[in-house]
């Protein structure tokens, strides 16, 4: 089974596809949104740089070592929201995962419903056996989703990443597939 099977994914309010060069206007507006740039490590991305990392993700075909890059978009509309990650292991067998979401609709449930596919996704369809996502320790927010989603805490890494010149600390999460179905977000 390759990883697109089952692509798009969706939910109640959302579908998570495959990035694509059509969304390079939203993708923009989001990723150089101040407020999210804050904890990224990326900067301002030109229209140019928009455009090669939304054409390399609509042609990825992720396997082992390889990565899943999704729009995040709201059923019906196909409007971008924001975008998620699943980054493959070596191996294949397991996963670390990221986020993006547009500050217009944060707060709203829409990260938890995105990522809860995602990880349902990478368990069920892709019988991964462990998950991890890292975040910028200041980044509350991003912190509380993942332990919604029943994520542990695994570590807190100090001045672990340099970003602009300051060093900023990270929080590790971790997720084993055996613990998904007893901690899956409701």
């Amino acid at each position: 089974m390759t990883t697109r099977a089952r692509l798009p994914l969706t939910t109640a309010r959302l579908q998570l596809r495959p990035l694509q060069p059509t969304d390079q206007e939203a993708f923009l507006s989001y990723r150089n949104d101040p407020e999210v740039i804050r904890y990224q490590s990326w900067t301002q991305l030109t229209p140019e740089e928009a455009q090669a990392f939304l054409q390399q993700a609509a042609a990825a075909t992720p396997g082992p070592g390889q990565s899943l890059q999704l729009a995040i978009t709201l059923q019906g509309s196909n409007l971008l929201i924001g975008d998620c990650l699943l980054q493959l292991s070596a191996d294949g067998q397991q996963g670390e995962i990221s986020f993006t979401l547009s500050p217009l609709y944060q707060g709203q449930g829409y990260g938890l419903e995105a990522v809860t596919a995602l990880l349902e996704y990478a368990f069920g369809t892709l019988n991964l056996h462990r998950i991890s996502a890292v975040t910028d320790a200041r980044h509350t927010a991003s912190a509380k989703l993942l332990m919604r989603l029943g994520m542990r805490r695994e570590g807190h890494l100090l001045q672990s990443r340099q970003v602009r010149g300051v060093w900023q600390d990270e929080l590790l999460y971790g997720l084993l597939a055996s613990e998904w179905p007893t901690k899956r977000a409701s």
